[in-house]
Formats: C-alpha cells, sequence, structure tokens
C-alpha cells in the first residue's frame, strides 16, 4: 500500500515520517504522490485533529510544481472539505468551485459538487443542497459512492423541517452503510435518526439512537466523529431530565471541537444551540458551573459519562 493512503491510525503513529515525507515532495516540487492520495490524506488530518496542518500542507502541494489539472482539482477538493470542516465557508467554496471546473473524471466532479452541497446547507439553502446532491448521486459509479449523496438529501429534507421525509432518506443511508460495514457512517446516521427521532415526539428512541451512535464512535475511537457523539449523549442527559450532565456533556463536546478548530457541522450545530438554551434555562445560575466542568473532561472522559 502507498505510504500516503495507509489507515488514519497508522499515520498517526508515523505522523513525523509523513510531515518529513511531504516536505520532501515539497522541495522537489513533485507534489503528485500526495495529491493522488490527498482523500487518505484528508481523512487522517480530519479524524485524527490536525485541520490547520492538513491546511497548510495541502496549500504547500498546490504550490509546488506543476501537478495536472485532475490532480489539482482533486488536492482542491480536499482543501475545500478541511476549510469547510473549520468554518471558513467562502474559502472552502471557491476551491469546491475551482476544483470543479479543473475535474476532469467523475470522482473529483462528485468530490468538489458534494462539497458545494454541504456549503448550501450550512447557507440554510435546502433546494441547492438537494440539487447538488442528486448531481452527486447521478454520478455515482457503486452504492459505496451513494452514500455521501444520500445523506446529503436527507440534510435537505431535516433542514426543511421535513423530518419524516428525513428519517426515511437517513435510514436508507444507515441501512447502506450497515450493509457496507462502515461503522463510522453508521454511528453518524444514528446520530442524525436521533435528532429526527426526537422532533418527531419519539424520546426513547432518540435516546436510545444517541447512545448506539456513542458506543460506536468510543469503539473506533475517532476524534472527528466521537465530540458529535458526545453532543447527542448530552442531549439524552436532557431527554432523562438532567440538565446538570446535559450541560456538562455539551460543554466537553464544545471543547474537544474548539480543541482542534472544528466548526460544528450544519444540522448538528442548530440541535447543539438548542440543547445549550434547553440546559441554560433548566438550570439558571447552575448552568455555568456545569458547562465549565464538562470543558475540563477529556472525550474519552465525557464519552464515559455518556454510556453511563
Amino acid at each position: 500500500m502507498d505510504f500516503f493512503s495507509l489507515p488514519p491510525d497508522e499515520l498517526e503513529r508515523r505522523h513525523e515520517e509523513l510531515k518529513e515525507a511531504l516536505d520532501e515532495l515539497v522541495e522537489r516540487g513533485e507534489p503528485e504522490a500526495a495529491l493522488e492520495a490527498q482523500r487518505a490524506l484528508v481523512d487522517f488530518w480530519m479524524r485524527k485533529g490536525h485541520l490547520d496542518e492538513g491546511r497548510r500542507q495541502l496549500d504547500r502541494l498546490l504550490a509546488a510544481g506543476n501537478p495536472p489539472d485532475n490532480l489539482r482539482a482533486a488536492g482542491l477538493a480536499g482543501a475545500g472539505v478541511l476549510a469547510f470542516r473549520q468554518g471558513d465557508d467562502e474559502t472552502a467554496r471557491r476551491s469546491f468551485e475551482e476544483s470543479a471546473e479543473l475535474a476532469q473524471d467523475d470522482s473529483v466532479l462528485a468530490s468538489a459538487l458534494g462539497g458545494l452541497s454541504r456549503v448550501a446547507l450550512r447557507a440554510a439553502d435546502a433546494a441547492r443542497t438537494r440539487e447538488l446532491a442528486l448531481q452527486v448521486l447521478a454520478l455515482a459509479p457503486d452504492e459505496r459512492a451513494e452514500l455521501s449523496p444520500r445523506h446529503m438529501l436527507a440534510a435537505a429534507a431535516r433542514a426543511e423541517g421535513d423530518y419524516a421525509g428525513a428519517e426515511e432518506l437517513y435510514g436508507e443511508s444507515l441501512e447502506l452503510a450497515r450493509r457496507l460495514g462502515l461503522r463510522s457512517i453508521e454511528a453518524g446516521e444514528l446520530l442524525n435518526l436521533g435528532y429526527v427521532a426526537l422532533h418527531l415526539g419519539h424520546a426513547e428512541q432518540a435516546a436510545e439512537r444517541f447512545r448506539q451512535s456513542l458506543e460506536i464512535a468510543g469503539e473506533l475511537d475517532d476524534d472527528y466523529l466521537l465530540p458529535y457523539a458526545v453532543l447527542g449523549a448530552g442531549t439524552a442527559a436532557a431527554i432523562r431530565g438532567d440538565y446538570e450532565e446535559s450541560a456538562r456533556l455539551l460543554g466537553a463536546a464544545k471543547a474537544a471541537f474548539d480543541r482542534t478548530g472544528a466548526a460544528i457541522d450544519p444540522g448538528s450545530s442548530e440541535e447543539f444551540e438548542t440543547s445549550v438554551a434547553q440546559a441554560r434555562r433548566e438550570l439558571g445560575d447552575r448552568f455555568d458551573s456545569a458547562w465549565s466542568e464538562g470543558g475540563t473532561l477529556s472525550l474519552d472522559e465525557a464519552a464515559e459519562r455518556g454510556m453511563r
């Protein structure tokens, strides 16, 4: 296997070696090997909390040498993903648009259009999100490639308040993820289905989905996914009426996002704000101390509390 395409855990163990290899490619003006593996590298930087580093490295790789248009397009799509994860939506939009213009194969074009659908979702443009997701779905060569646009179709329905439609679409995405053995996506869709169940008035079902999501995220030890699952656990605590624990877990999740410079994704960000407002309203003067206590917890400690 190509070194740059190693799984995130292996790249984390060989992090210094990775940095040295990228330095060498940049110095030689030969970024092609890294740009060809940019999907794996972006996944590593995102899931291991190295967003700033990833953006710097991709900027250097894109400026080195003169990569072919399709490789440059792939790198720009990856740069857009990292910018979006940090809430830098304007930079993400520009990167995705340039990527779409340069793309010479369907997989790179799909990445660019998929990124633009996420930018549209954060801008509260559900119709544009759906339009772009359908374009990506039409490009998908197999079921695995269908996962992201199907997720975005569900997210668009949720953003419009069509919770029954969103539940059906997220459910289809969940079943597909399970069939393909993609446990991180399974955990993410369980989280989304938990929020949808809450909106539909099914509180116990929501709490169980949040628990399942947190269990999988904890097993995977995924620094990108786990803060989202802890957010869900904070909402589950509120369902139980334990608003102090809700504030602690929400505070722990927010601190984890802040440590990596990550912005909370659309959908989850609105649910987070609602849960924080509810805990603040219920706790009054006690909210700040519980929130501060949560901010001192590690992700593992917060996850352990969320599973109680």
